[in-house]
C-alpha cells in the first residue's frame, strides 16, 4: 500500500509538472554562461519552459536538497542504435528491428544520465535513427531530443565501408560515395529519408580494417560536393577525422564540426578557429578501446591503431584549446556502454579544460553547434525546461556529473532520486 501511494504521488507530481507551475529548489544553481553559483538555487517552469520572476504561490515545489541545478546536458556524438562491443560480425547478424530496439533501450539510459539532447551520427542503413527520433518526439518512448544523420558517408575501403569480410560477401553500400555526383545524389537521398544532418568519414578510423586514420578519404571535390549540397538542403555536415590532412580538407570544405580530431596540428587548429569549425573530441572512446582485458572485444589491428594514436591526442586537444576552437561535448557511445555517457567530463578536465569549460562544452557550446542555443543550453528564462541536478558542486568535482540524481525534460520529471 505504501509503495502504491508513493507511485501515485510521483506520477501525480510528474503530470503536474506539465499542467501546473513547478518550482525546483536546491542548495546551488550554476549559471553556465558566467560560472556564477547561486546559493540557494531556484528555477520555476510552466508549459515546458523556464519562467522569469517569482513563481506563483500555488506552484508545486520539489526540494532537491544539497544538490546543484544545471541545464540538461548535450552529447554531440552518439550511436544509440549500436550496442557496445558488437563488432562487424555482430552488426551484420543484427536485424534492423533489433537495432531499433537497442536504440530504444539506449535512449532511455542516456536520458536517465542527464543528457536531454543528443546528436546521433551514424546508424543503420534502415534509417532507424529517424524512426527513433520521431517515436521520442511523439512521446511513445522515453529519450532525449534527437538530431540524426542516418548512415555515415564513406569512400570504398574507408572507415564506414564494412571490410572485415572476404571479397565474395557484400553488404548494403548506398552510403559509399566515390564521386562528386554520387555525393550530391546521396545527400539528396538522405534528406528525403528525413535526416537532420550529414555525417562523413573524412579519414580512416580505428575500428576498421586496411585504412589509415591519418589519411584523408574523400577528394577535395567530393568534400565540397557533400558540404555544398547539404547546405543547400539546410543541413550541416560533421566529419569523422583523425589525421591532420583530412581535418584540414574537411574544414576548408566547410564542415560544421570535426569529430575526434586526434592528430590536429596548431596550424589546422587556427584554420578551424578562423572558419568557426567546432571540435567534438570524444576522448574516452579511445581510452575504452584499450581497457584492461579488452572487454569490448576489439580486434588486434584496431588495438594497435588505438595505441599509436592515444599518446598523440593530448597535443591535438591542446592545439584546439590554445587556438580557441569551440569544443563541444561528444562521447562516441556505442564504442563503450551508453550508460557511461558522462565519462568524457573527467577526461576533458584531465586534458586541460577547467570544470566550467567542460560543463560549457556540454551546454552552451554544444547548443551552439546544434544551432539550438535559443532553446537549450542554459537555465535562462524562455529556454526549454531541460534541467538536471547532481550531488555537491561539479565545479569542485567534475565526476559528480557521472551520477545525475534528477532529470527534467521539457518540464516533465523523468528521474528523481531521494
Amino acid at each position: 500500500m505504501i509503495l502504491r501511494c508513493l507511485l501515485v504521488s510521483l506520477l501525480g507530481l510528474t503530470l503536474s509538472a506539465q499542467e501546473r507551475p513547478l518550482v525546483l529548489k536546491a542548495a546551488r544553481l550554476l549559471d553556465v554562461r558566467t560560472g556564477k553559483v547561486e546559493t540557494p538555487g531556484q528555477v520555476w517552469v510552466k508549459d515546458g519552459r523556464i519562467q522569469p520572476g517569482a513563481p506563483p504561490a500555488d506552484a508545486d515545489t520539489v526540494d532537491l536538497g544539497d544538490r546543484t541545478l544545471l541545464p540538461g546536458l548535450i552529447d554531440c556524438h552518439t550511436h544509440l542504435l549500436i550496442p557496445a562491443g558488437l563488432g562487424e560480425l555482430g552488426y551484420l547478424k543484427r536485424t534492423q528491428g533489433a537495432l531499433v530496439l537497442d536504440g530504444v533501450v539506449n535512449a532511455r539510459k542516456v536520458l536517465q544520465a542527464g543528457f536531454t539532447t543528443v546528436r546521433d551520427v551514424g546508424a543503420s542503413a534502415g534509417f532507424g535513427d529517424v524512426a527513433l527520433r520521431e517515436a521520442i518526439a511523439r512521446g511513445d518512448v522515453p529519450g532525449p531530443r534527437l538530431l540524426v544523420a542516418g548512415p555515415a558517408l564513406s569512400i570504398t575501403g574507408g572507415h564506414g565501408d564494412l571490410n572485415g569480410f572476404p571479397p565474395h560477401l557484400h553488404t548494403q553500400d548506398d552510403h559509399i560515395v566515390d564521386s562528386p555526383d554520387a555525393a550530391r545524389h546521396t545527400v539528396r537521398e538522405w534528406r528525403k529519408r528525413g535526416v537532420d544532418l550529414i555525417k562523413i568519414h573524412a579519414t580512416g578510423g580505428v575500428l576498421s580494417n586496411h585504412d589509415d586514420p591519418a589519411a584523408p578519404s574523400f577528394s577535395p571535390a567530393e568534400f565540397k560536393a557533400i558540404v555544398d549540397e547539404a547546405n543547400r538542403r539546410g543541413m550541416d555536415v560533421c566529419a569523422h577525422a583523425h589525421g591532420d590532412a583530412g581535418i584540414l580538407e574537411a574544414t576548408v570544405a566547410g564542415v560544421r564540426s570535426i569529430e575526434h580530431g586526434s592528430l590536429l596540428s596548431p596550424a589546422t587548429a587556427k584554420e578551424m578557429k578562423a572558419r568557426g569549425t567546432f571540435l567534438v573530441p570524444t576522448l574516452y572512446a579511445l581510452e575504452s578501446i584499450l581497457l584492461p582485458g579488452n572487454p569490448y572485444k576489439v580486434p588486434q589491428g584496431s588495438l594497435a591503431k588505438a595505441r599509436a594514436i592515444l599518446p598523440l591526442r593530448r597535443a591535438g586537444f591542446k592545439a584546439a584549446l590554445d587556438a580557441g576552437v569551440p569544443i563541444a561535448y561528444g562521447t562516441d557511445i556505442g564504442v563503450f556502454e551508453h550508460g557511461q555517457v558522462a565519462m568524457d567530463f573527467r577526461y576533458l578536465v584531465s586534458y586541460g579544460m577547467t570544470p566550467l569549460q567542460a560543463i560549457q562544452s556540454a551546454t552552451l557550446t554544444a547548443a551552439r553547434l546544434l544551432r539550438l542555443e535559443a532553446e537549450i543550453g542554459t537555465l535562462e528564462p524562455g529556454r526549454t525546461a531541460d534541467i538536471i541536478a547532481v550531488d555537491g558542486d561539479p565545479l569542485k568535482d567534475i565526476t559528480t556529473l557521472e551520477q545525475v540524481r534528477f532529470v527534467l525534460r521539457e518540464g516533465r520529471i523523468v528521474r528523481r532520486e531521494h
